[in-house]
Formats: C-alpha cells, sequence, structure tokens
C-alpha cells in the first residue's frame, strides 16, 4: 500500500520553497510543517542505518535498534516564530499515525539530560550511528542553555510496496528557532550482484540536485581500473547523457581518507578520467561533453571512521556544468 496520507496531514499545502538550499525538495512521501524552510538535503544509496527504538541505558547506550539498508533520503527544515516544539511534534505524530504506520519509538522531552525518547541525550546517541556531515551546518543537538526541548518519531511502513521508514527528530535551537531532521530510508536496491543505478534514476537527481552520486563504480584496490561488473553502470551514463543530449558534466572522483592527501587527490582524479575516457571511447559521448576532476576525500559525505562510512565516501559524481 502507498502512504501518501502524511505529506497532506502535515497542514503545509503551499509551503514556500523560496529560501530552500539549492536543489533542495520535500520527499514524496513526507512534507514540511507549514512555513518551514529546508536548509539542507542528501540523498545516498546503499546505507546502512540503525533506528532507535529505546531510551538510553547507559553511557551513549540503547539497547534496542532496527537495523535497516537502502537508500537515504536526509532533509533538515529551520522554522522560525511562534509555532511551539510540542505543535511540530503532536502534528508529526498525528499524521504518521493516521497514515497507518507501525510507529516504532516515540517521545518529546523538555529536559535534555533525560535517557527516555525524544531528549537531546537520546538522539545524539541516535545520531552518533547515523552522524551527518560536520561542516554543513545542522544545529539539532545545539543550541543555547535556555533552548531546551526535542522529540523523536521512528516509524515503518510500505511505500510503493516497498519497505520504508522514517525518522522524524525536532529541537528548539534557539527561543525563535526550531529545527527538524527527517531521514527516509527505502529498502531498494540492496542486491549488490545487479546494476544499482540506471539512467532514469540519474536523470531524476541531476534535475532535482543538479548533481548524482554514484557509489557503485567499483576501481580495483589502488588503481584507476574499473572493476568489470561496474561497467554495466558506466554504459547507465552513457544512457542518461543520451536521455540529456544537452548537459555537460563535471566527473568528480571522490576518495575516502586512507593515505595521504596528495595520493588521494592524484587516484580520485585518474579514477575519474578513467571515466571519462570509457564514455567517450567505447560509448562514443563527446570529449567537450566532460571534465574529469578529482577532490580525494576533502568533501565526506560519512565518517571515515567506519568501514561503511569509508564506502560512501568512495564515490564517483556527476555534477551538472
Amino acid at each position: 500500500m502507498r502512504h501518501t496520507l502524511i505529506a497532506l496531514l502535515l497542514l503545509s499545502v503551499g509551503a514556500s520553497n523560496a529560501q530552500d538550499a539549492n536543489g533542495c525538495k520535500d520527499h514524496p512521501l513526507i512534507t514540511r510543517y507549514l512555513g518551514a524552510t529546508l536548509a539542507w538535503c542528501e540523498e545516498q544509496n546503499h546505507v546502512d542505518y540503525a533506528i532507535a527504538r529505546g531510551p538510553v541505558t547507559g553511557y551513549k547506550n540503547i539497547d534496542l535498534w532496527t537495523e535497516v539498508k537502502g537508500k537515504r533520503t536526509r532533509l533538515y527544515y529551520t522554522i522560525s516564530g511562534t509555532v511551539s516544539l510540542r505543535d511540530l511534534y503532536l502534528n508529526y505524530q498525528s499524521a504518521l499515525k493516521r497514515a497507518g504506520v507501525t510507529i516504532l519509538a516515540e517521545g518529546q522531552q523538555d529536559k535534555s539530560t533525560s535517557p527516555e525518547v525524544g531528549s537531546r541525550t537520546m538522539i545524539g546517541v541516535h545520531f552518533a550511528r547515523n552522524d551527518f556531515p560536520p561542516s554543513v551546518g545542522i544545529n539539532l543537538l545545539k543550541g543555547s542553555a535556555t533552548s531546551a526541548g526535542s522529540f523523536y518519531i521512528a516509524a515503518s511502513m510500505k511505500h510503493d510496496n516497498v519497505p520504508a521508514h522514517v525518522v522524524v527528530s525536532g529541537s528548539q535551537y534557539t527561543s525563535e528557532v526550531k529545527v527538524m531532521m527527517v531521514d527516509i530510508i527505502e529498502e531498494v536496491g540492496i542486491d549488490t550482484d545487479k546494476v544499482q543505478v540506471d539512467a532514469v534514476w540519474m536523470k531524476q537527481q541531476i534535475e532535482a540536485y543538479g548533481k548524482v552520486a554514484i557509489n557503485d563504480i567499483l576501481f580495483n584496490t589502488d588503481k584507476a581500473t574499473v572493476q568489470a561488473a561496474s561497467l554495466p553502470v558506466v554504459a547507465e551514463i552513457a544512457k542518461l547523457l543520451g536521455l540529456m543530449p544537452e548537459l555537460k558534466a563535471f566527473v568528480v572522483g571522490h576518495t575516502d581518507m586512507t593515505c595521504t592527501l596528495e595520493h588521494n587527490l592524484d587516484l580520485s582524479k585518474r579514477r575519474a578520467a578513467e571515466v571519462v575516457r570509457l564514455l567517450t571511447t567505447v560509448h562514443g559521448i563527446a570529449a567537450a561533453r566532460l571534465e574529469a576532476h578529482g577532490v580525494g576525500p576533502l568533501t565526506p559525505v560519512s565518517t571515515n571512521k567506519t568501514e561503511a562510512g569509508k564506502q560512501l565516501n568512495r564515490r564517483v559524481e556527476l555534477v551538472a556544468r
């Protein structure tokens, strides 16, 4: 069953997107509260995500978790004005429950140090396992001493017959500003022995965000040789360029932080150049449409302290010129 009621019950029809971050938009499964601004967004495939389902039971520990994997969409909202954090919590809670989802955990707490579901302490433990980039200005776990209050709701459902999970976290950043992180995880694209991306999906990403991140192009360790199993993904990029004949793109290589910066900058550039070579020599894409660059580990999308995080950081991005 497809759940669309979540979006319809958040009183957000007609909300202005004028101040939204470039390329960001609401997810079709759940939309924003009226007046909220979408300040940051991110979309990644094949992400391991741990959903906290209980209170803090020890130092930075929660006993109850549900672990899922799939396509993760992250949406960070800010909202200013007189609306209370309690109103935000009750609105999201009501919308989710009326949509018939399964609630995994829910709670709203005024005391940040409370161990209960919904406190900043509890939310902090949750996001320690599902961290966000430190450089994008997310203030969910920050705020002045007088700006107490936070909430957390986790739910599971079916969306287009695919298991999906929604985690909504909110907090009072200042007396006038509330912030919310909405994570949507759809359990798609998990089978690693098949092509994980296709031209149509990449086209949607380019049109929505001006870029698309591809984690499915695998290279031999510490080399710029594309593995044979990833060649169908390169073919899908060629199809994308056929679907969008006016598109010119930067092909940008990214690495994790293993080895030195100089080594990774060189490696990422050689890997990007190899993708360009395959597209031009094998698939006949005009060389003038593509430009290879490498930024090494300088723009991570996840932590480099875990193997899962490193895997997300090792990617090729197409950025519309």
